[in-house]
């Protein structure tokens, strides 16, 4: 019973490592270019006119703020995109009839 999940997981992982594997420049680049124009405007521009607070660097505080944002945008996008381009190229039927659990 479990060997049939075990394939159709392995085979669903291969294929989005495939589609990000021929993605992946579209997926990495953008996002690393907005964050760092965000570290630019919000950390160094930004930053230096507040200054710290409570003895916390400004950076130091929207660093991960800015990192997270990044990471959940483009998580979600890379989902999004893959189930819509499933749907556009009509194979999500086969997804949907395959003996995977929810």
């Amino acid at each position: 019973m479990y060997r049939e999940y075990y394939i159709g997981f392995k085979t669903l992982v291969r294929k989005e490592v495939r589609r990000f594997m021929n993605v992946w420049l579209q997926t990495i680049l953008p996002p690393a270019v907005t964050t760092t124009l965000y570290f630019i405007i919000f950390g160094q521009l930004i930053g230096a006119k507040i200054g710290s607070i409570n003895n916390i660097n400004y950076i130091d505080y929207i660093a991960p703020v800015l990192i997270m944002m990044s990471v959940i945008t483009n998580a979600y996008a890379n989902v999004s995109s893959s189930f819509f381009m499933s749907k556009m190229f009509k194979n999500i039927e086969e997804l949907l009839v395959s003996p995977l659990p929810n």
